[in-house]
């Protein structure tokens, strides 16, 4: 058995400030930026919020949200090609102008990664995060066969 080290008890009312522990981390700490905590510390920890990223989730999200750009860069091509928007919601903002379009697609992908970022320790955060890269890129592949062959 190992010897404890007994710590010094400090009465509550010499606390300088409440344990950090004493509540979960929130969904939105993660915005904040100035926090540390990556993961879970336990097993049963592992689907909580945190309130920093690794290297691996902002390349993430930086691969989704260029991959999005690229979409809609593509689309924007090959409708000057004299293609058509198969997305009536797209061809509606597009009837409107390219930027509508524009911020439309950042706007929305924008708030879906902020979404699923804040939320990326749960398995449906994970699993929507890895969607969304391979379905993006199947679309920038769909575009580069579309140009290849209209081009």
């Amino acid at each position: 058995m190992r010897p404890t080290i007994e710590e010094p008890v400090i009465p509550l009312a010499e606390r300088r400030r409440s344990d950090r522990r004493s509540r979960p981390t929130s969904p939105w700490a993660a915005l904040r930026g100035w926090q540390r905590r990556r993961d879970g510390r336990r097993s049963a920890d592992r689907e909580t919020y945190v309130d920093s990223f690794t290297r691996g989730d902002v390349i993430l999200l930086i691969a989704i949200f260029g991959l999005n750009l690229l979409d809609a860069g593509c689309t924007l091509v090959y409708l000057s090609y004299g293609g058509m928007e198969a997305n009536p919601a797209m061809a509606h903002l597009l009837s409107i102008s390219d930027w509508a379009f524009l911020a439309q697609k950042c706007f929305v992908v924008g708030v879906w990664l902020v979404f699923l970022t804040v939320h990326k320790n749960f398995r449906f955060a994970r699993f929507g995060l890895r969607v969304l890269l391979a379905l993006y890129a199947g679309v920038f592949a769909y575009h580069v066969v579309l140009l290849v062959v209209t081009g």
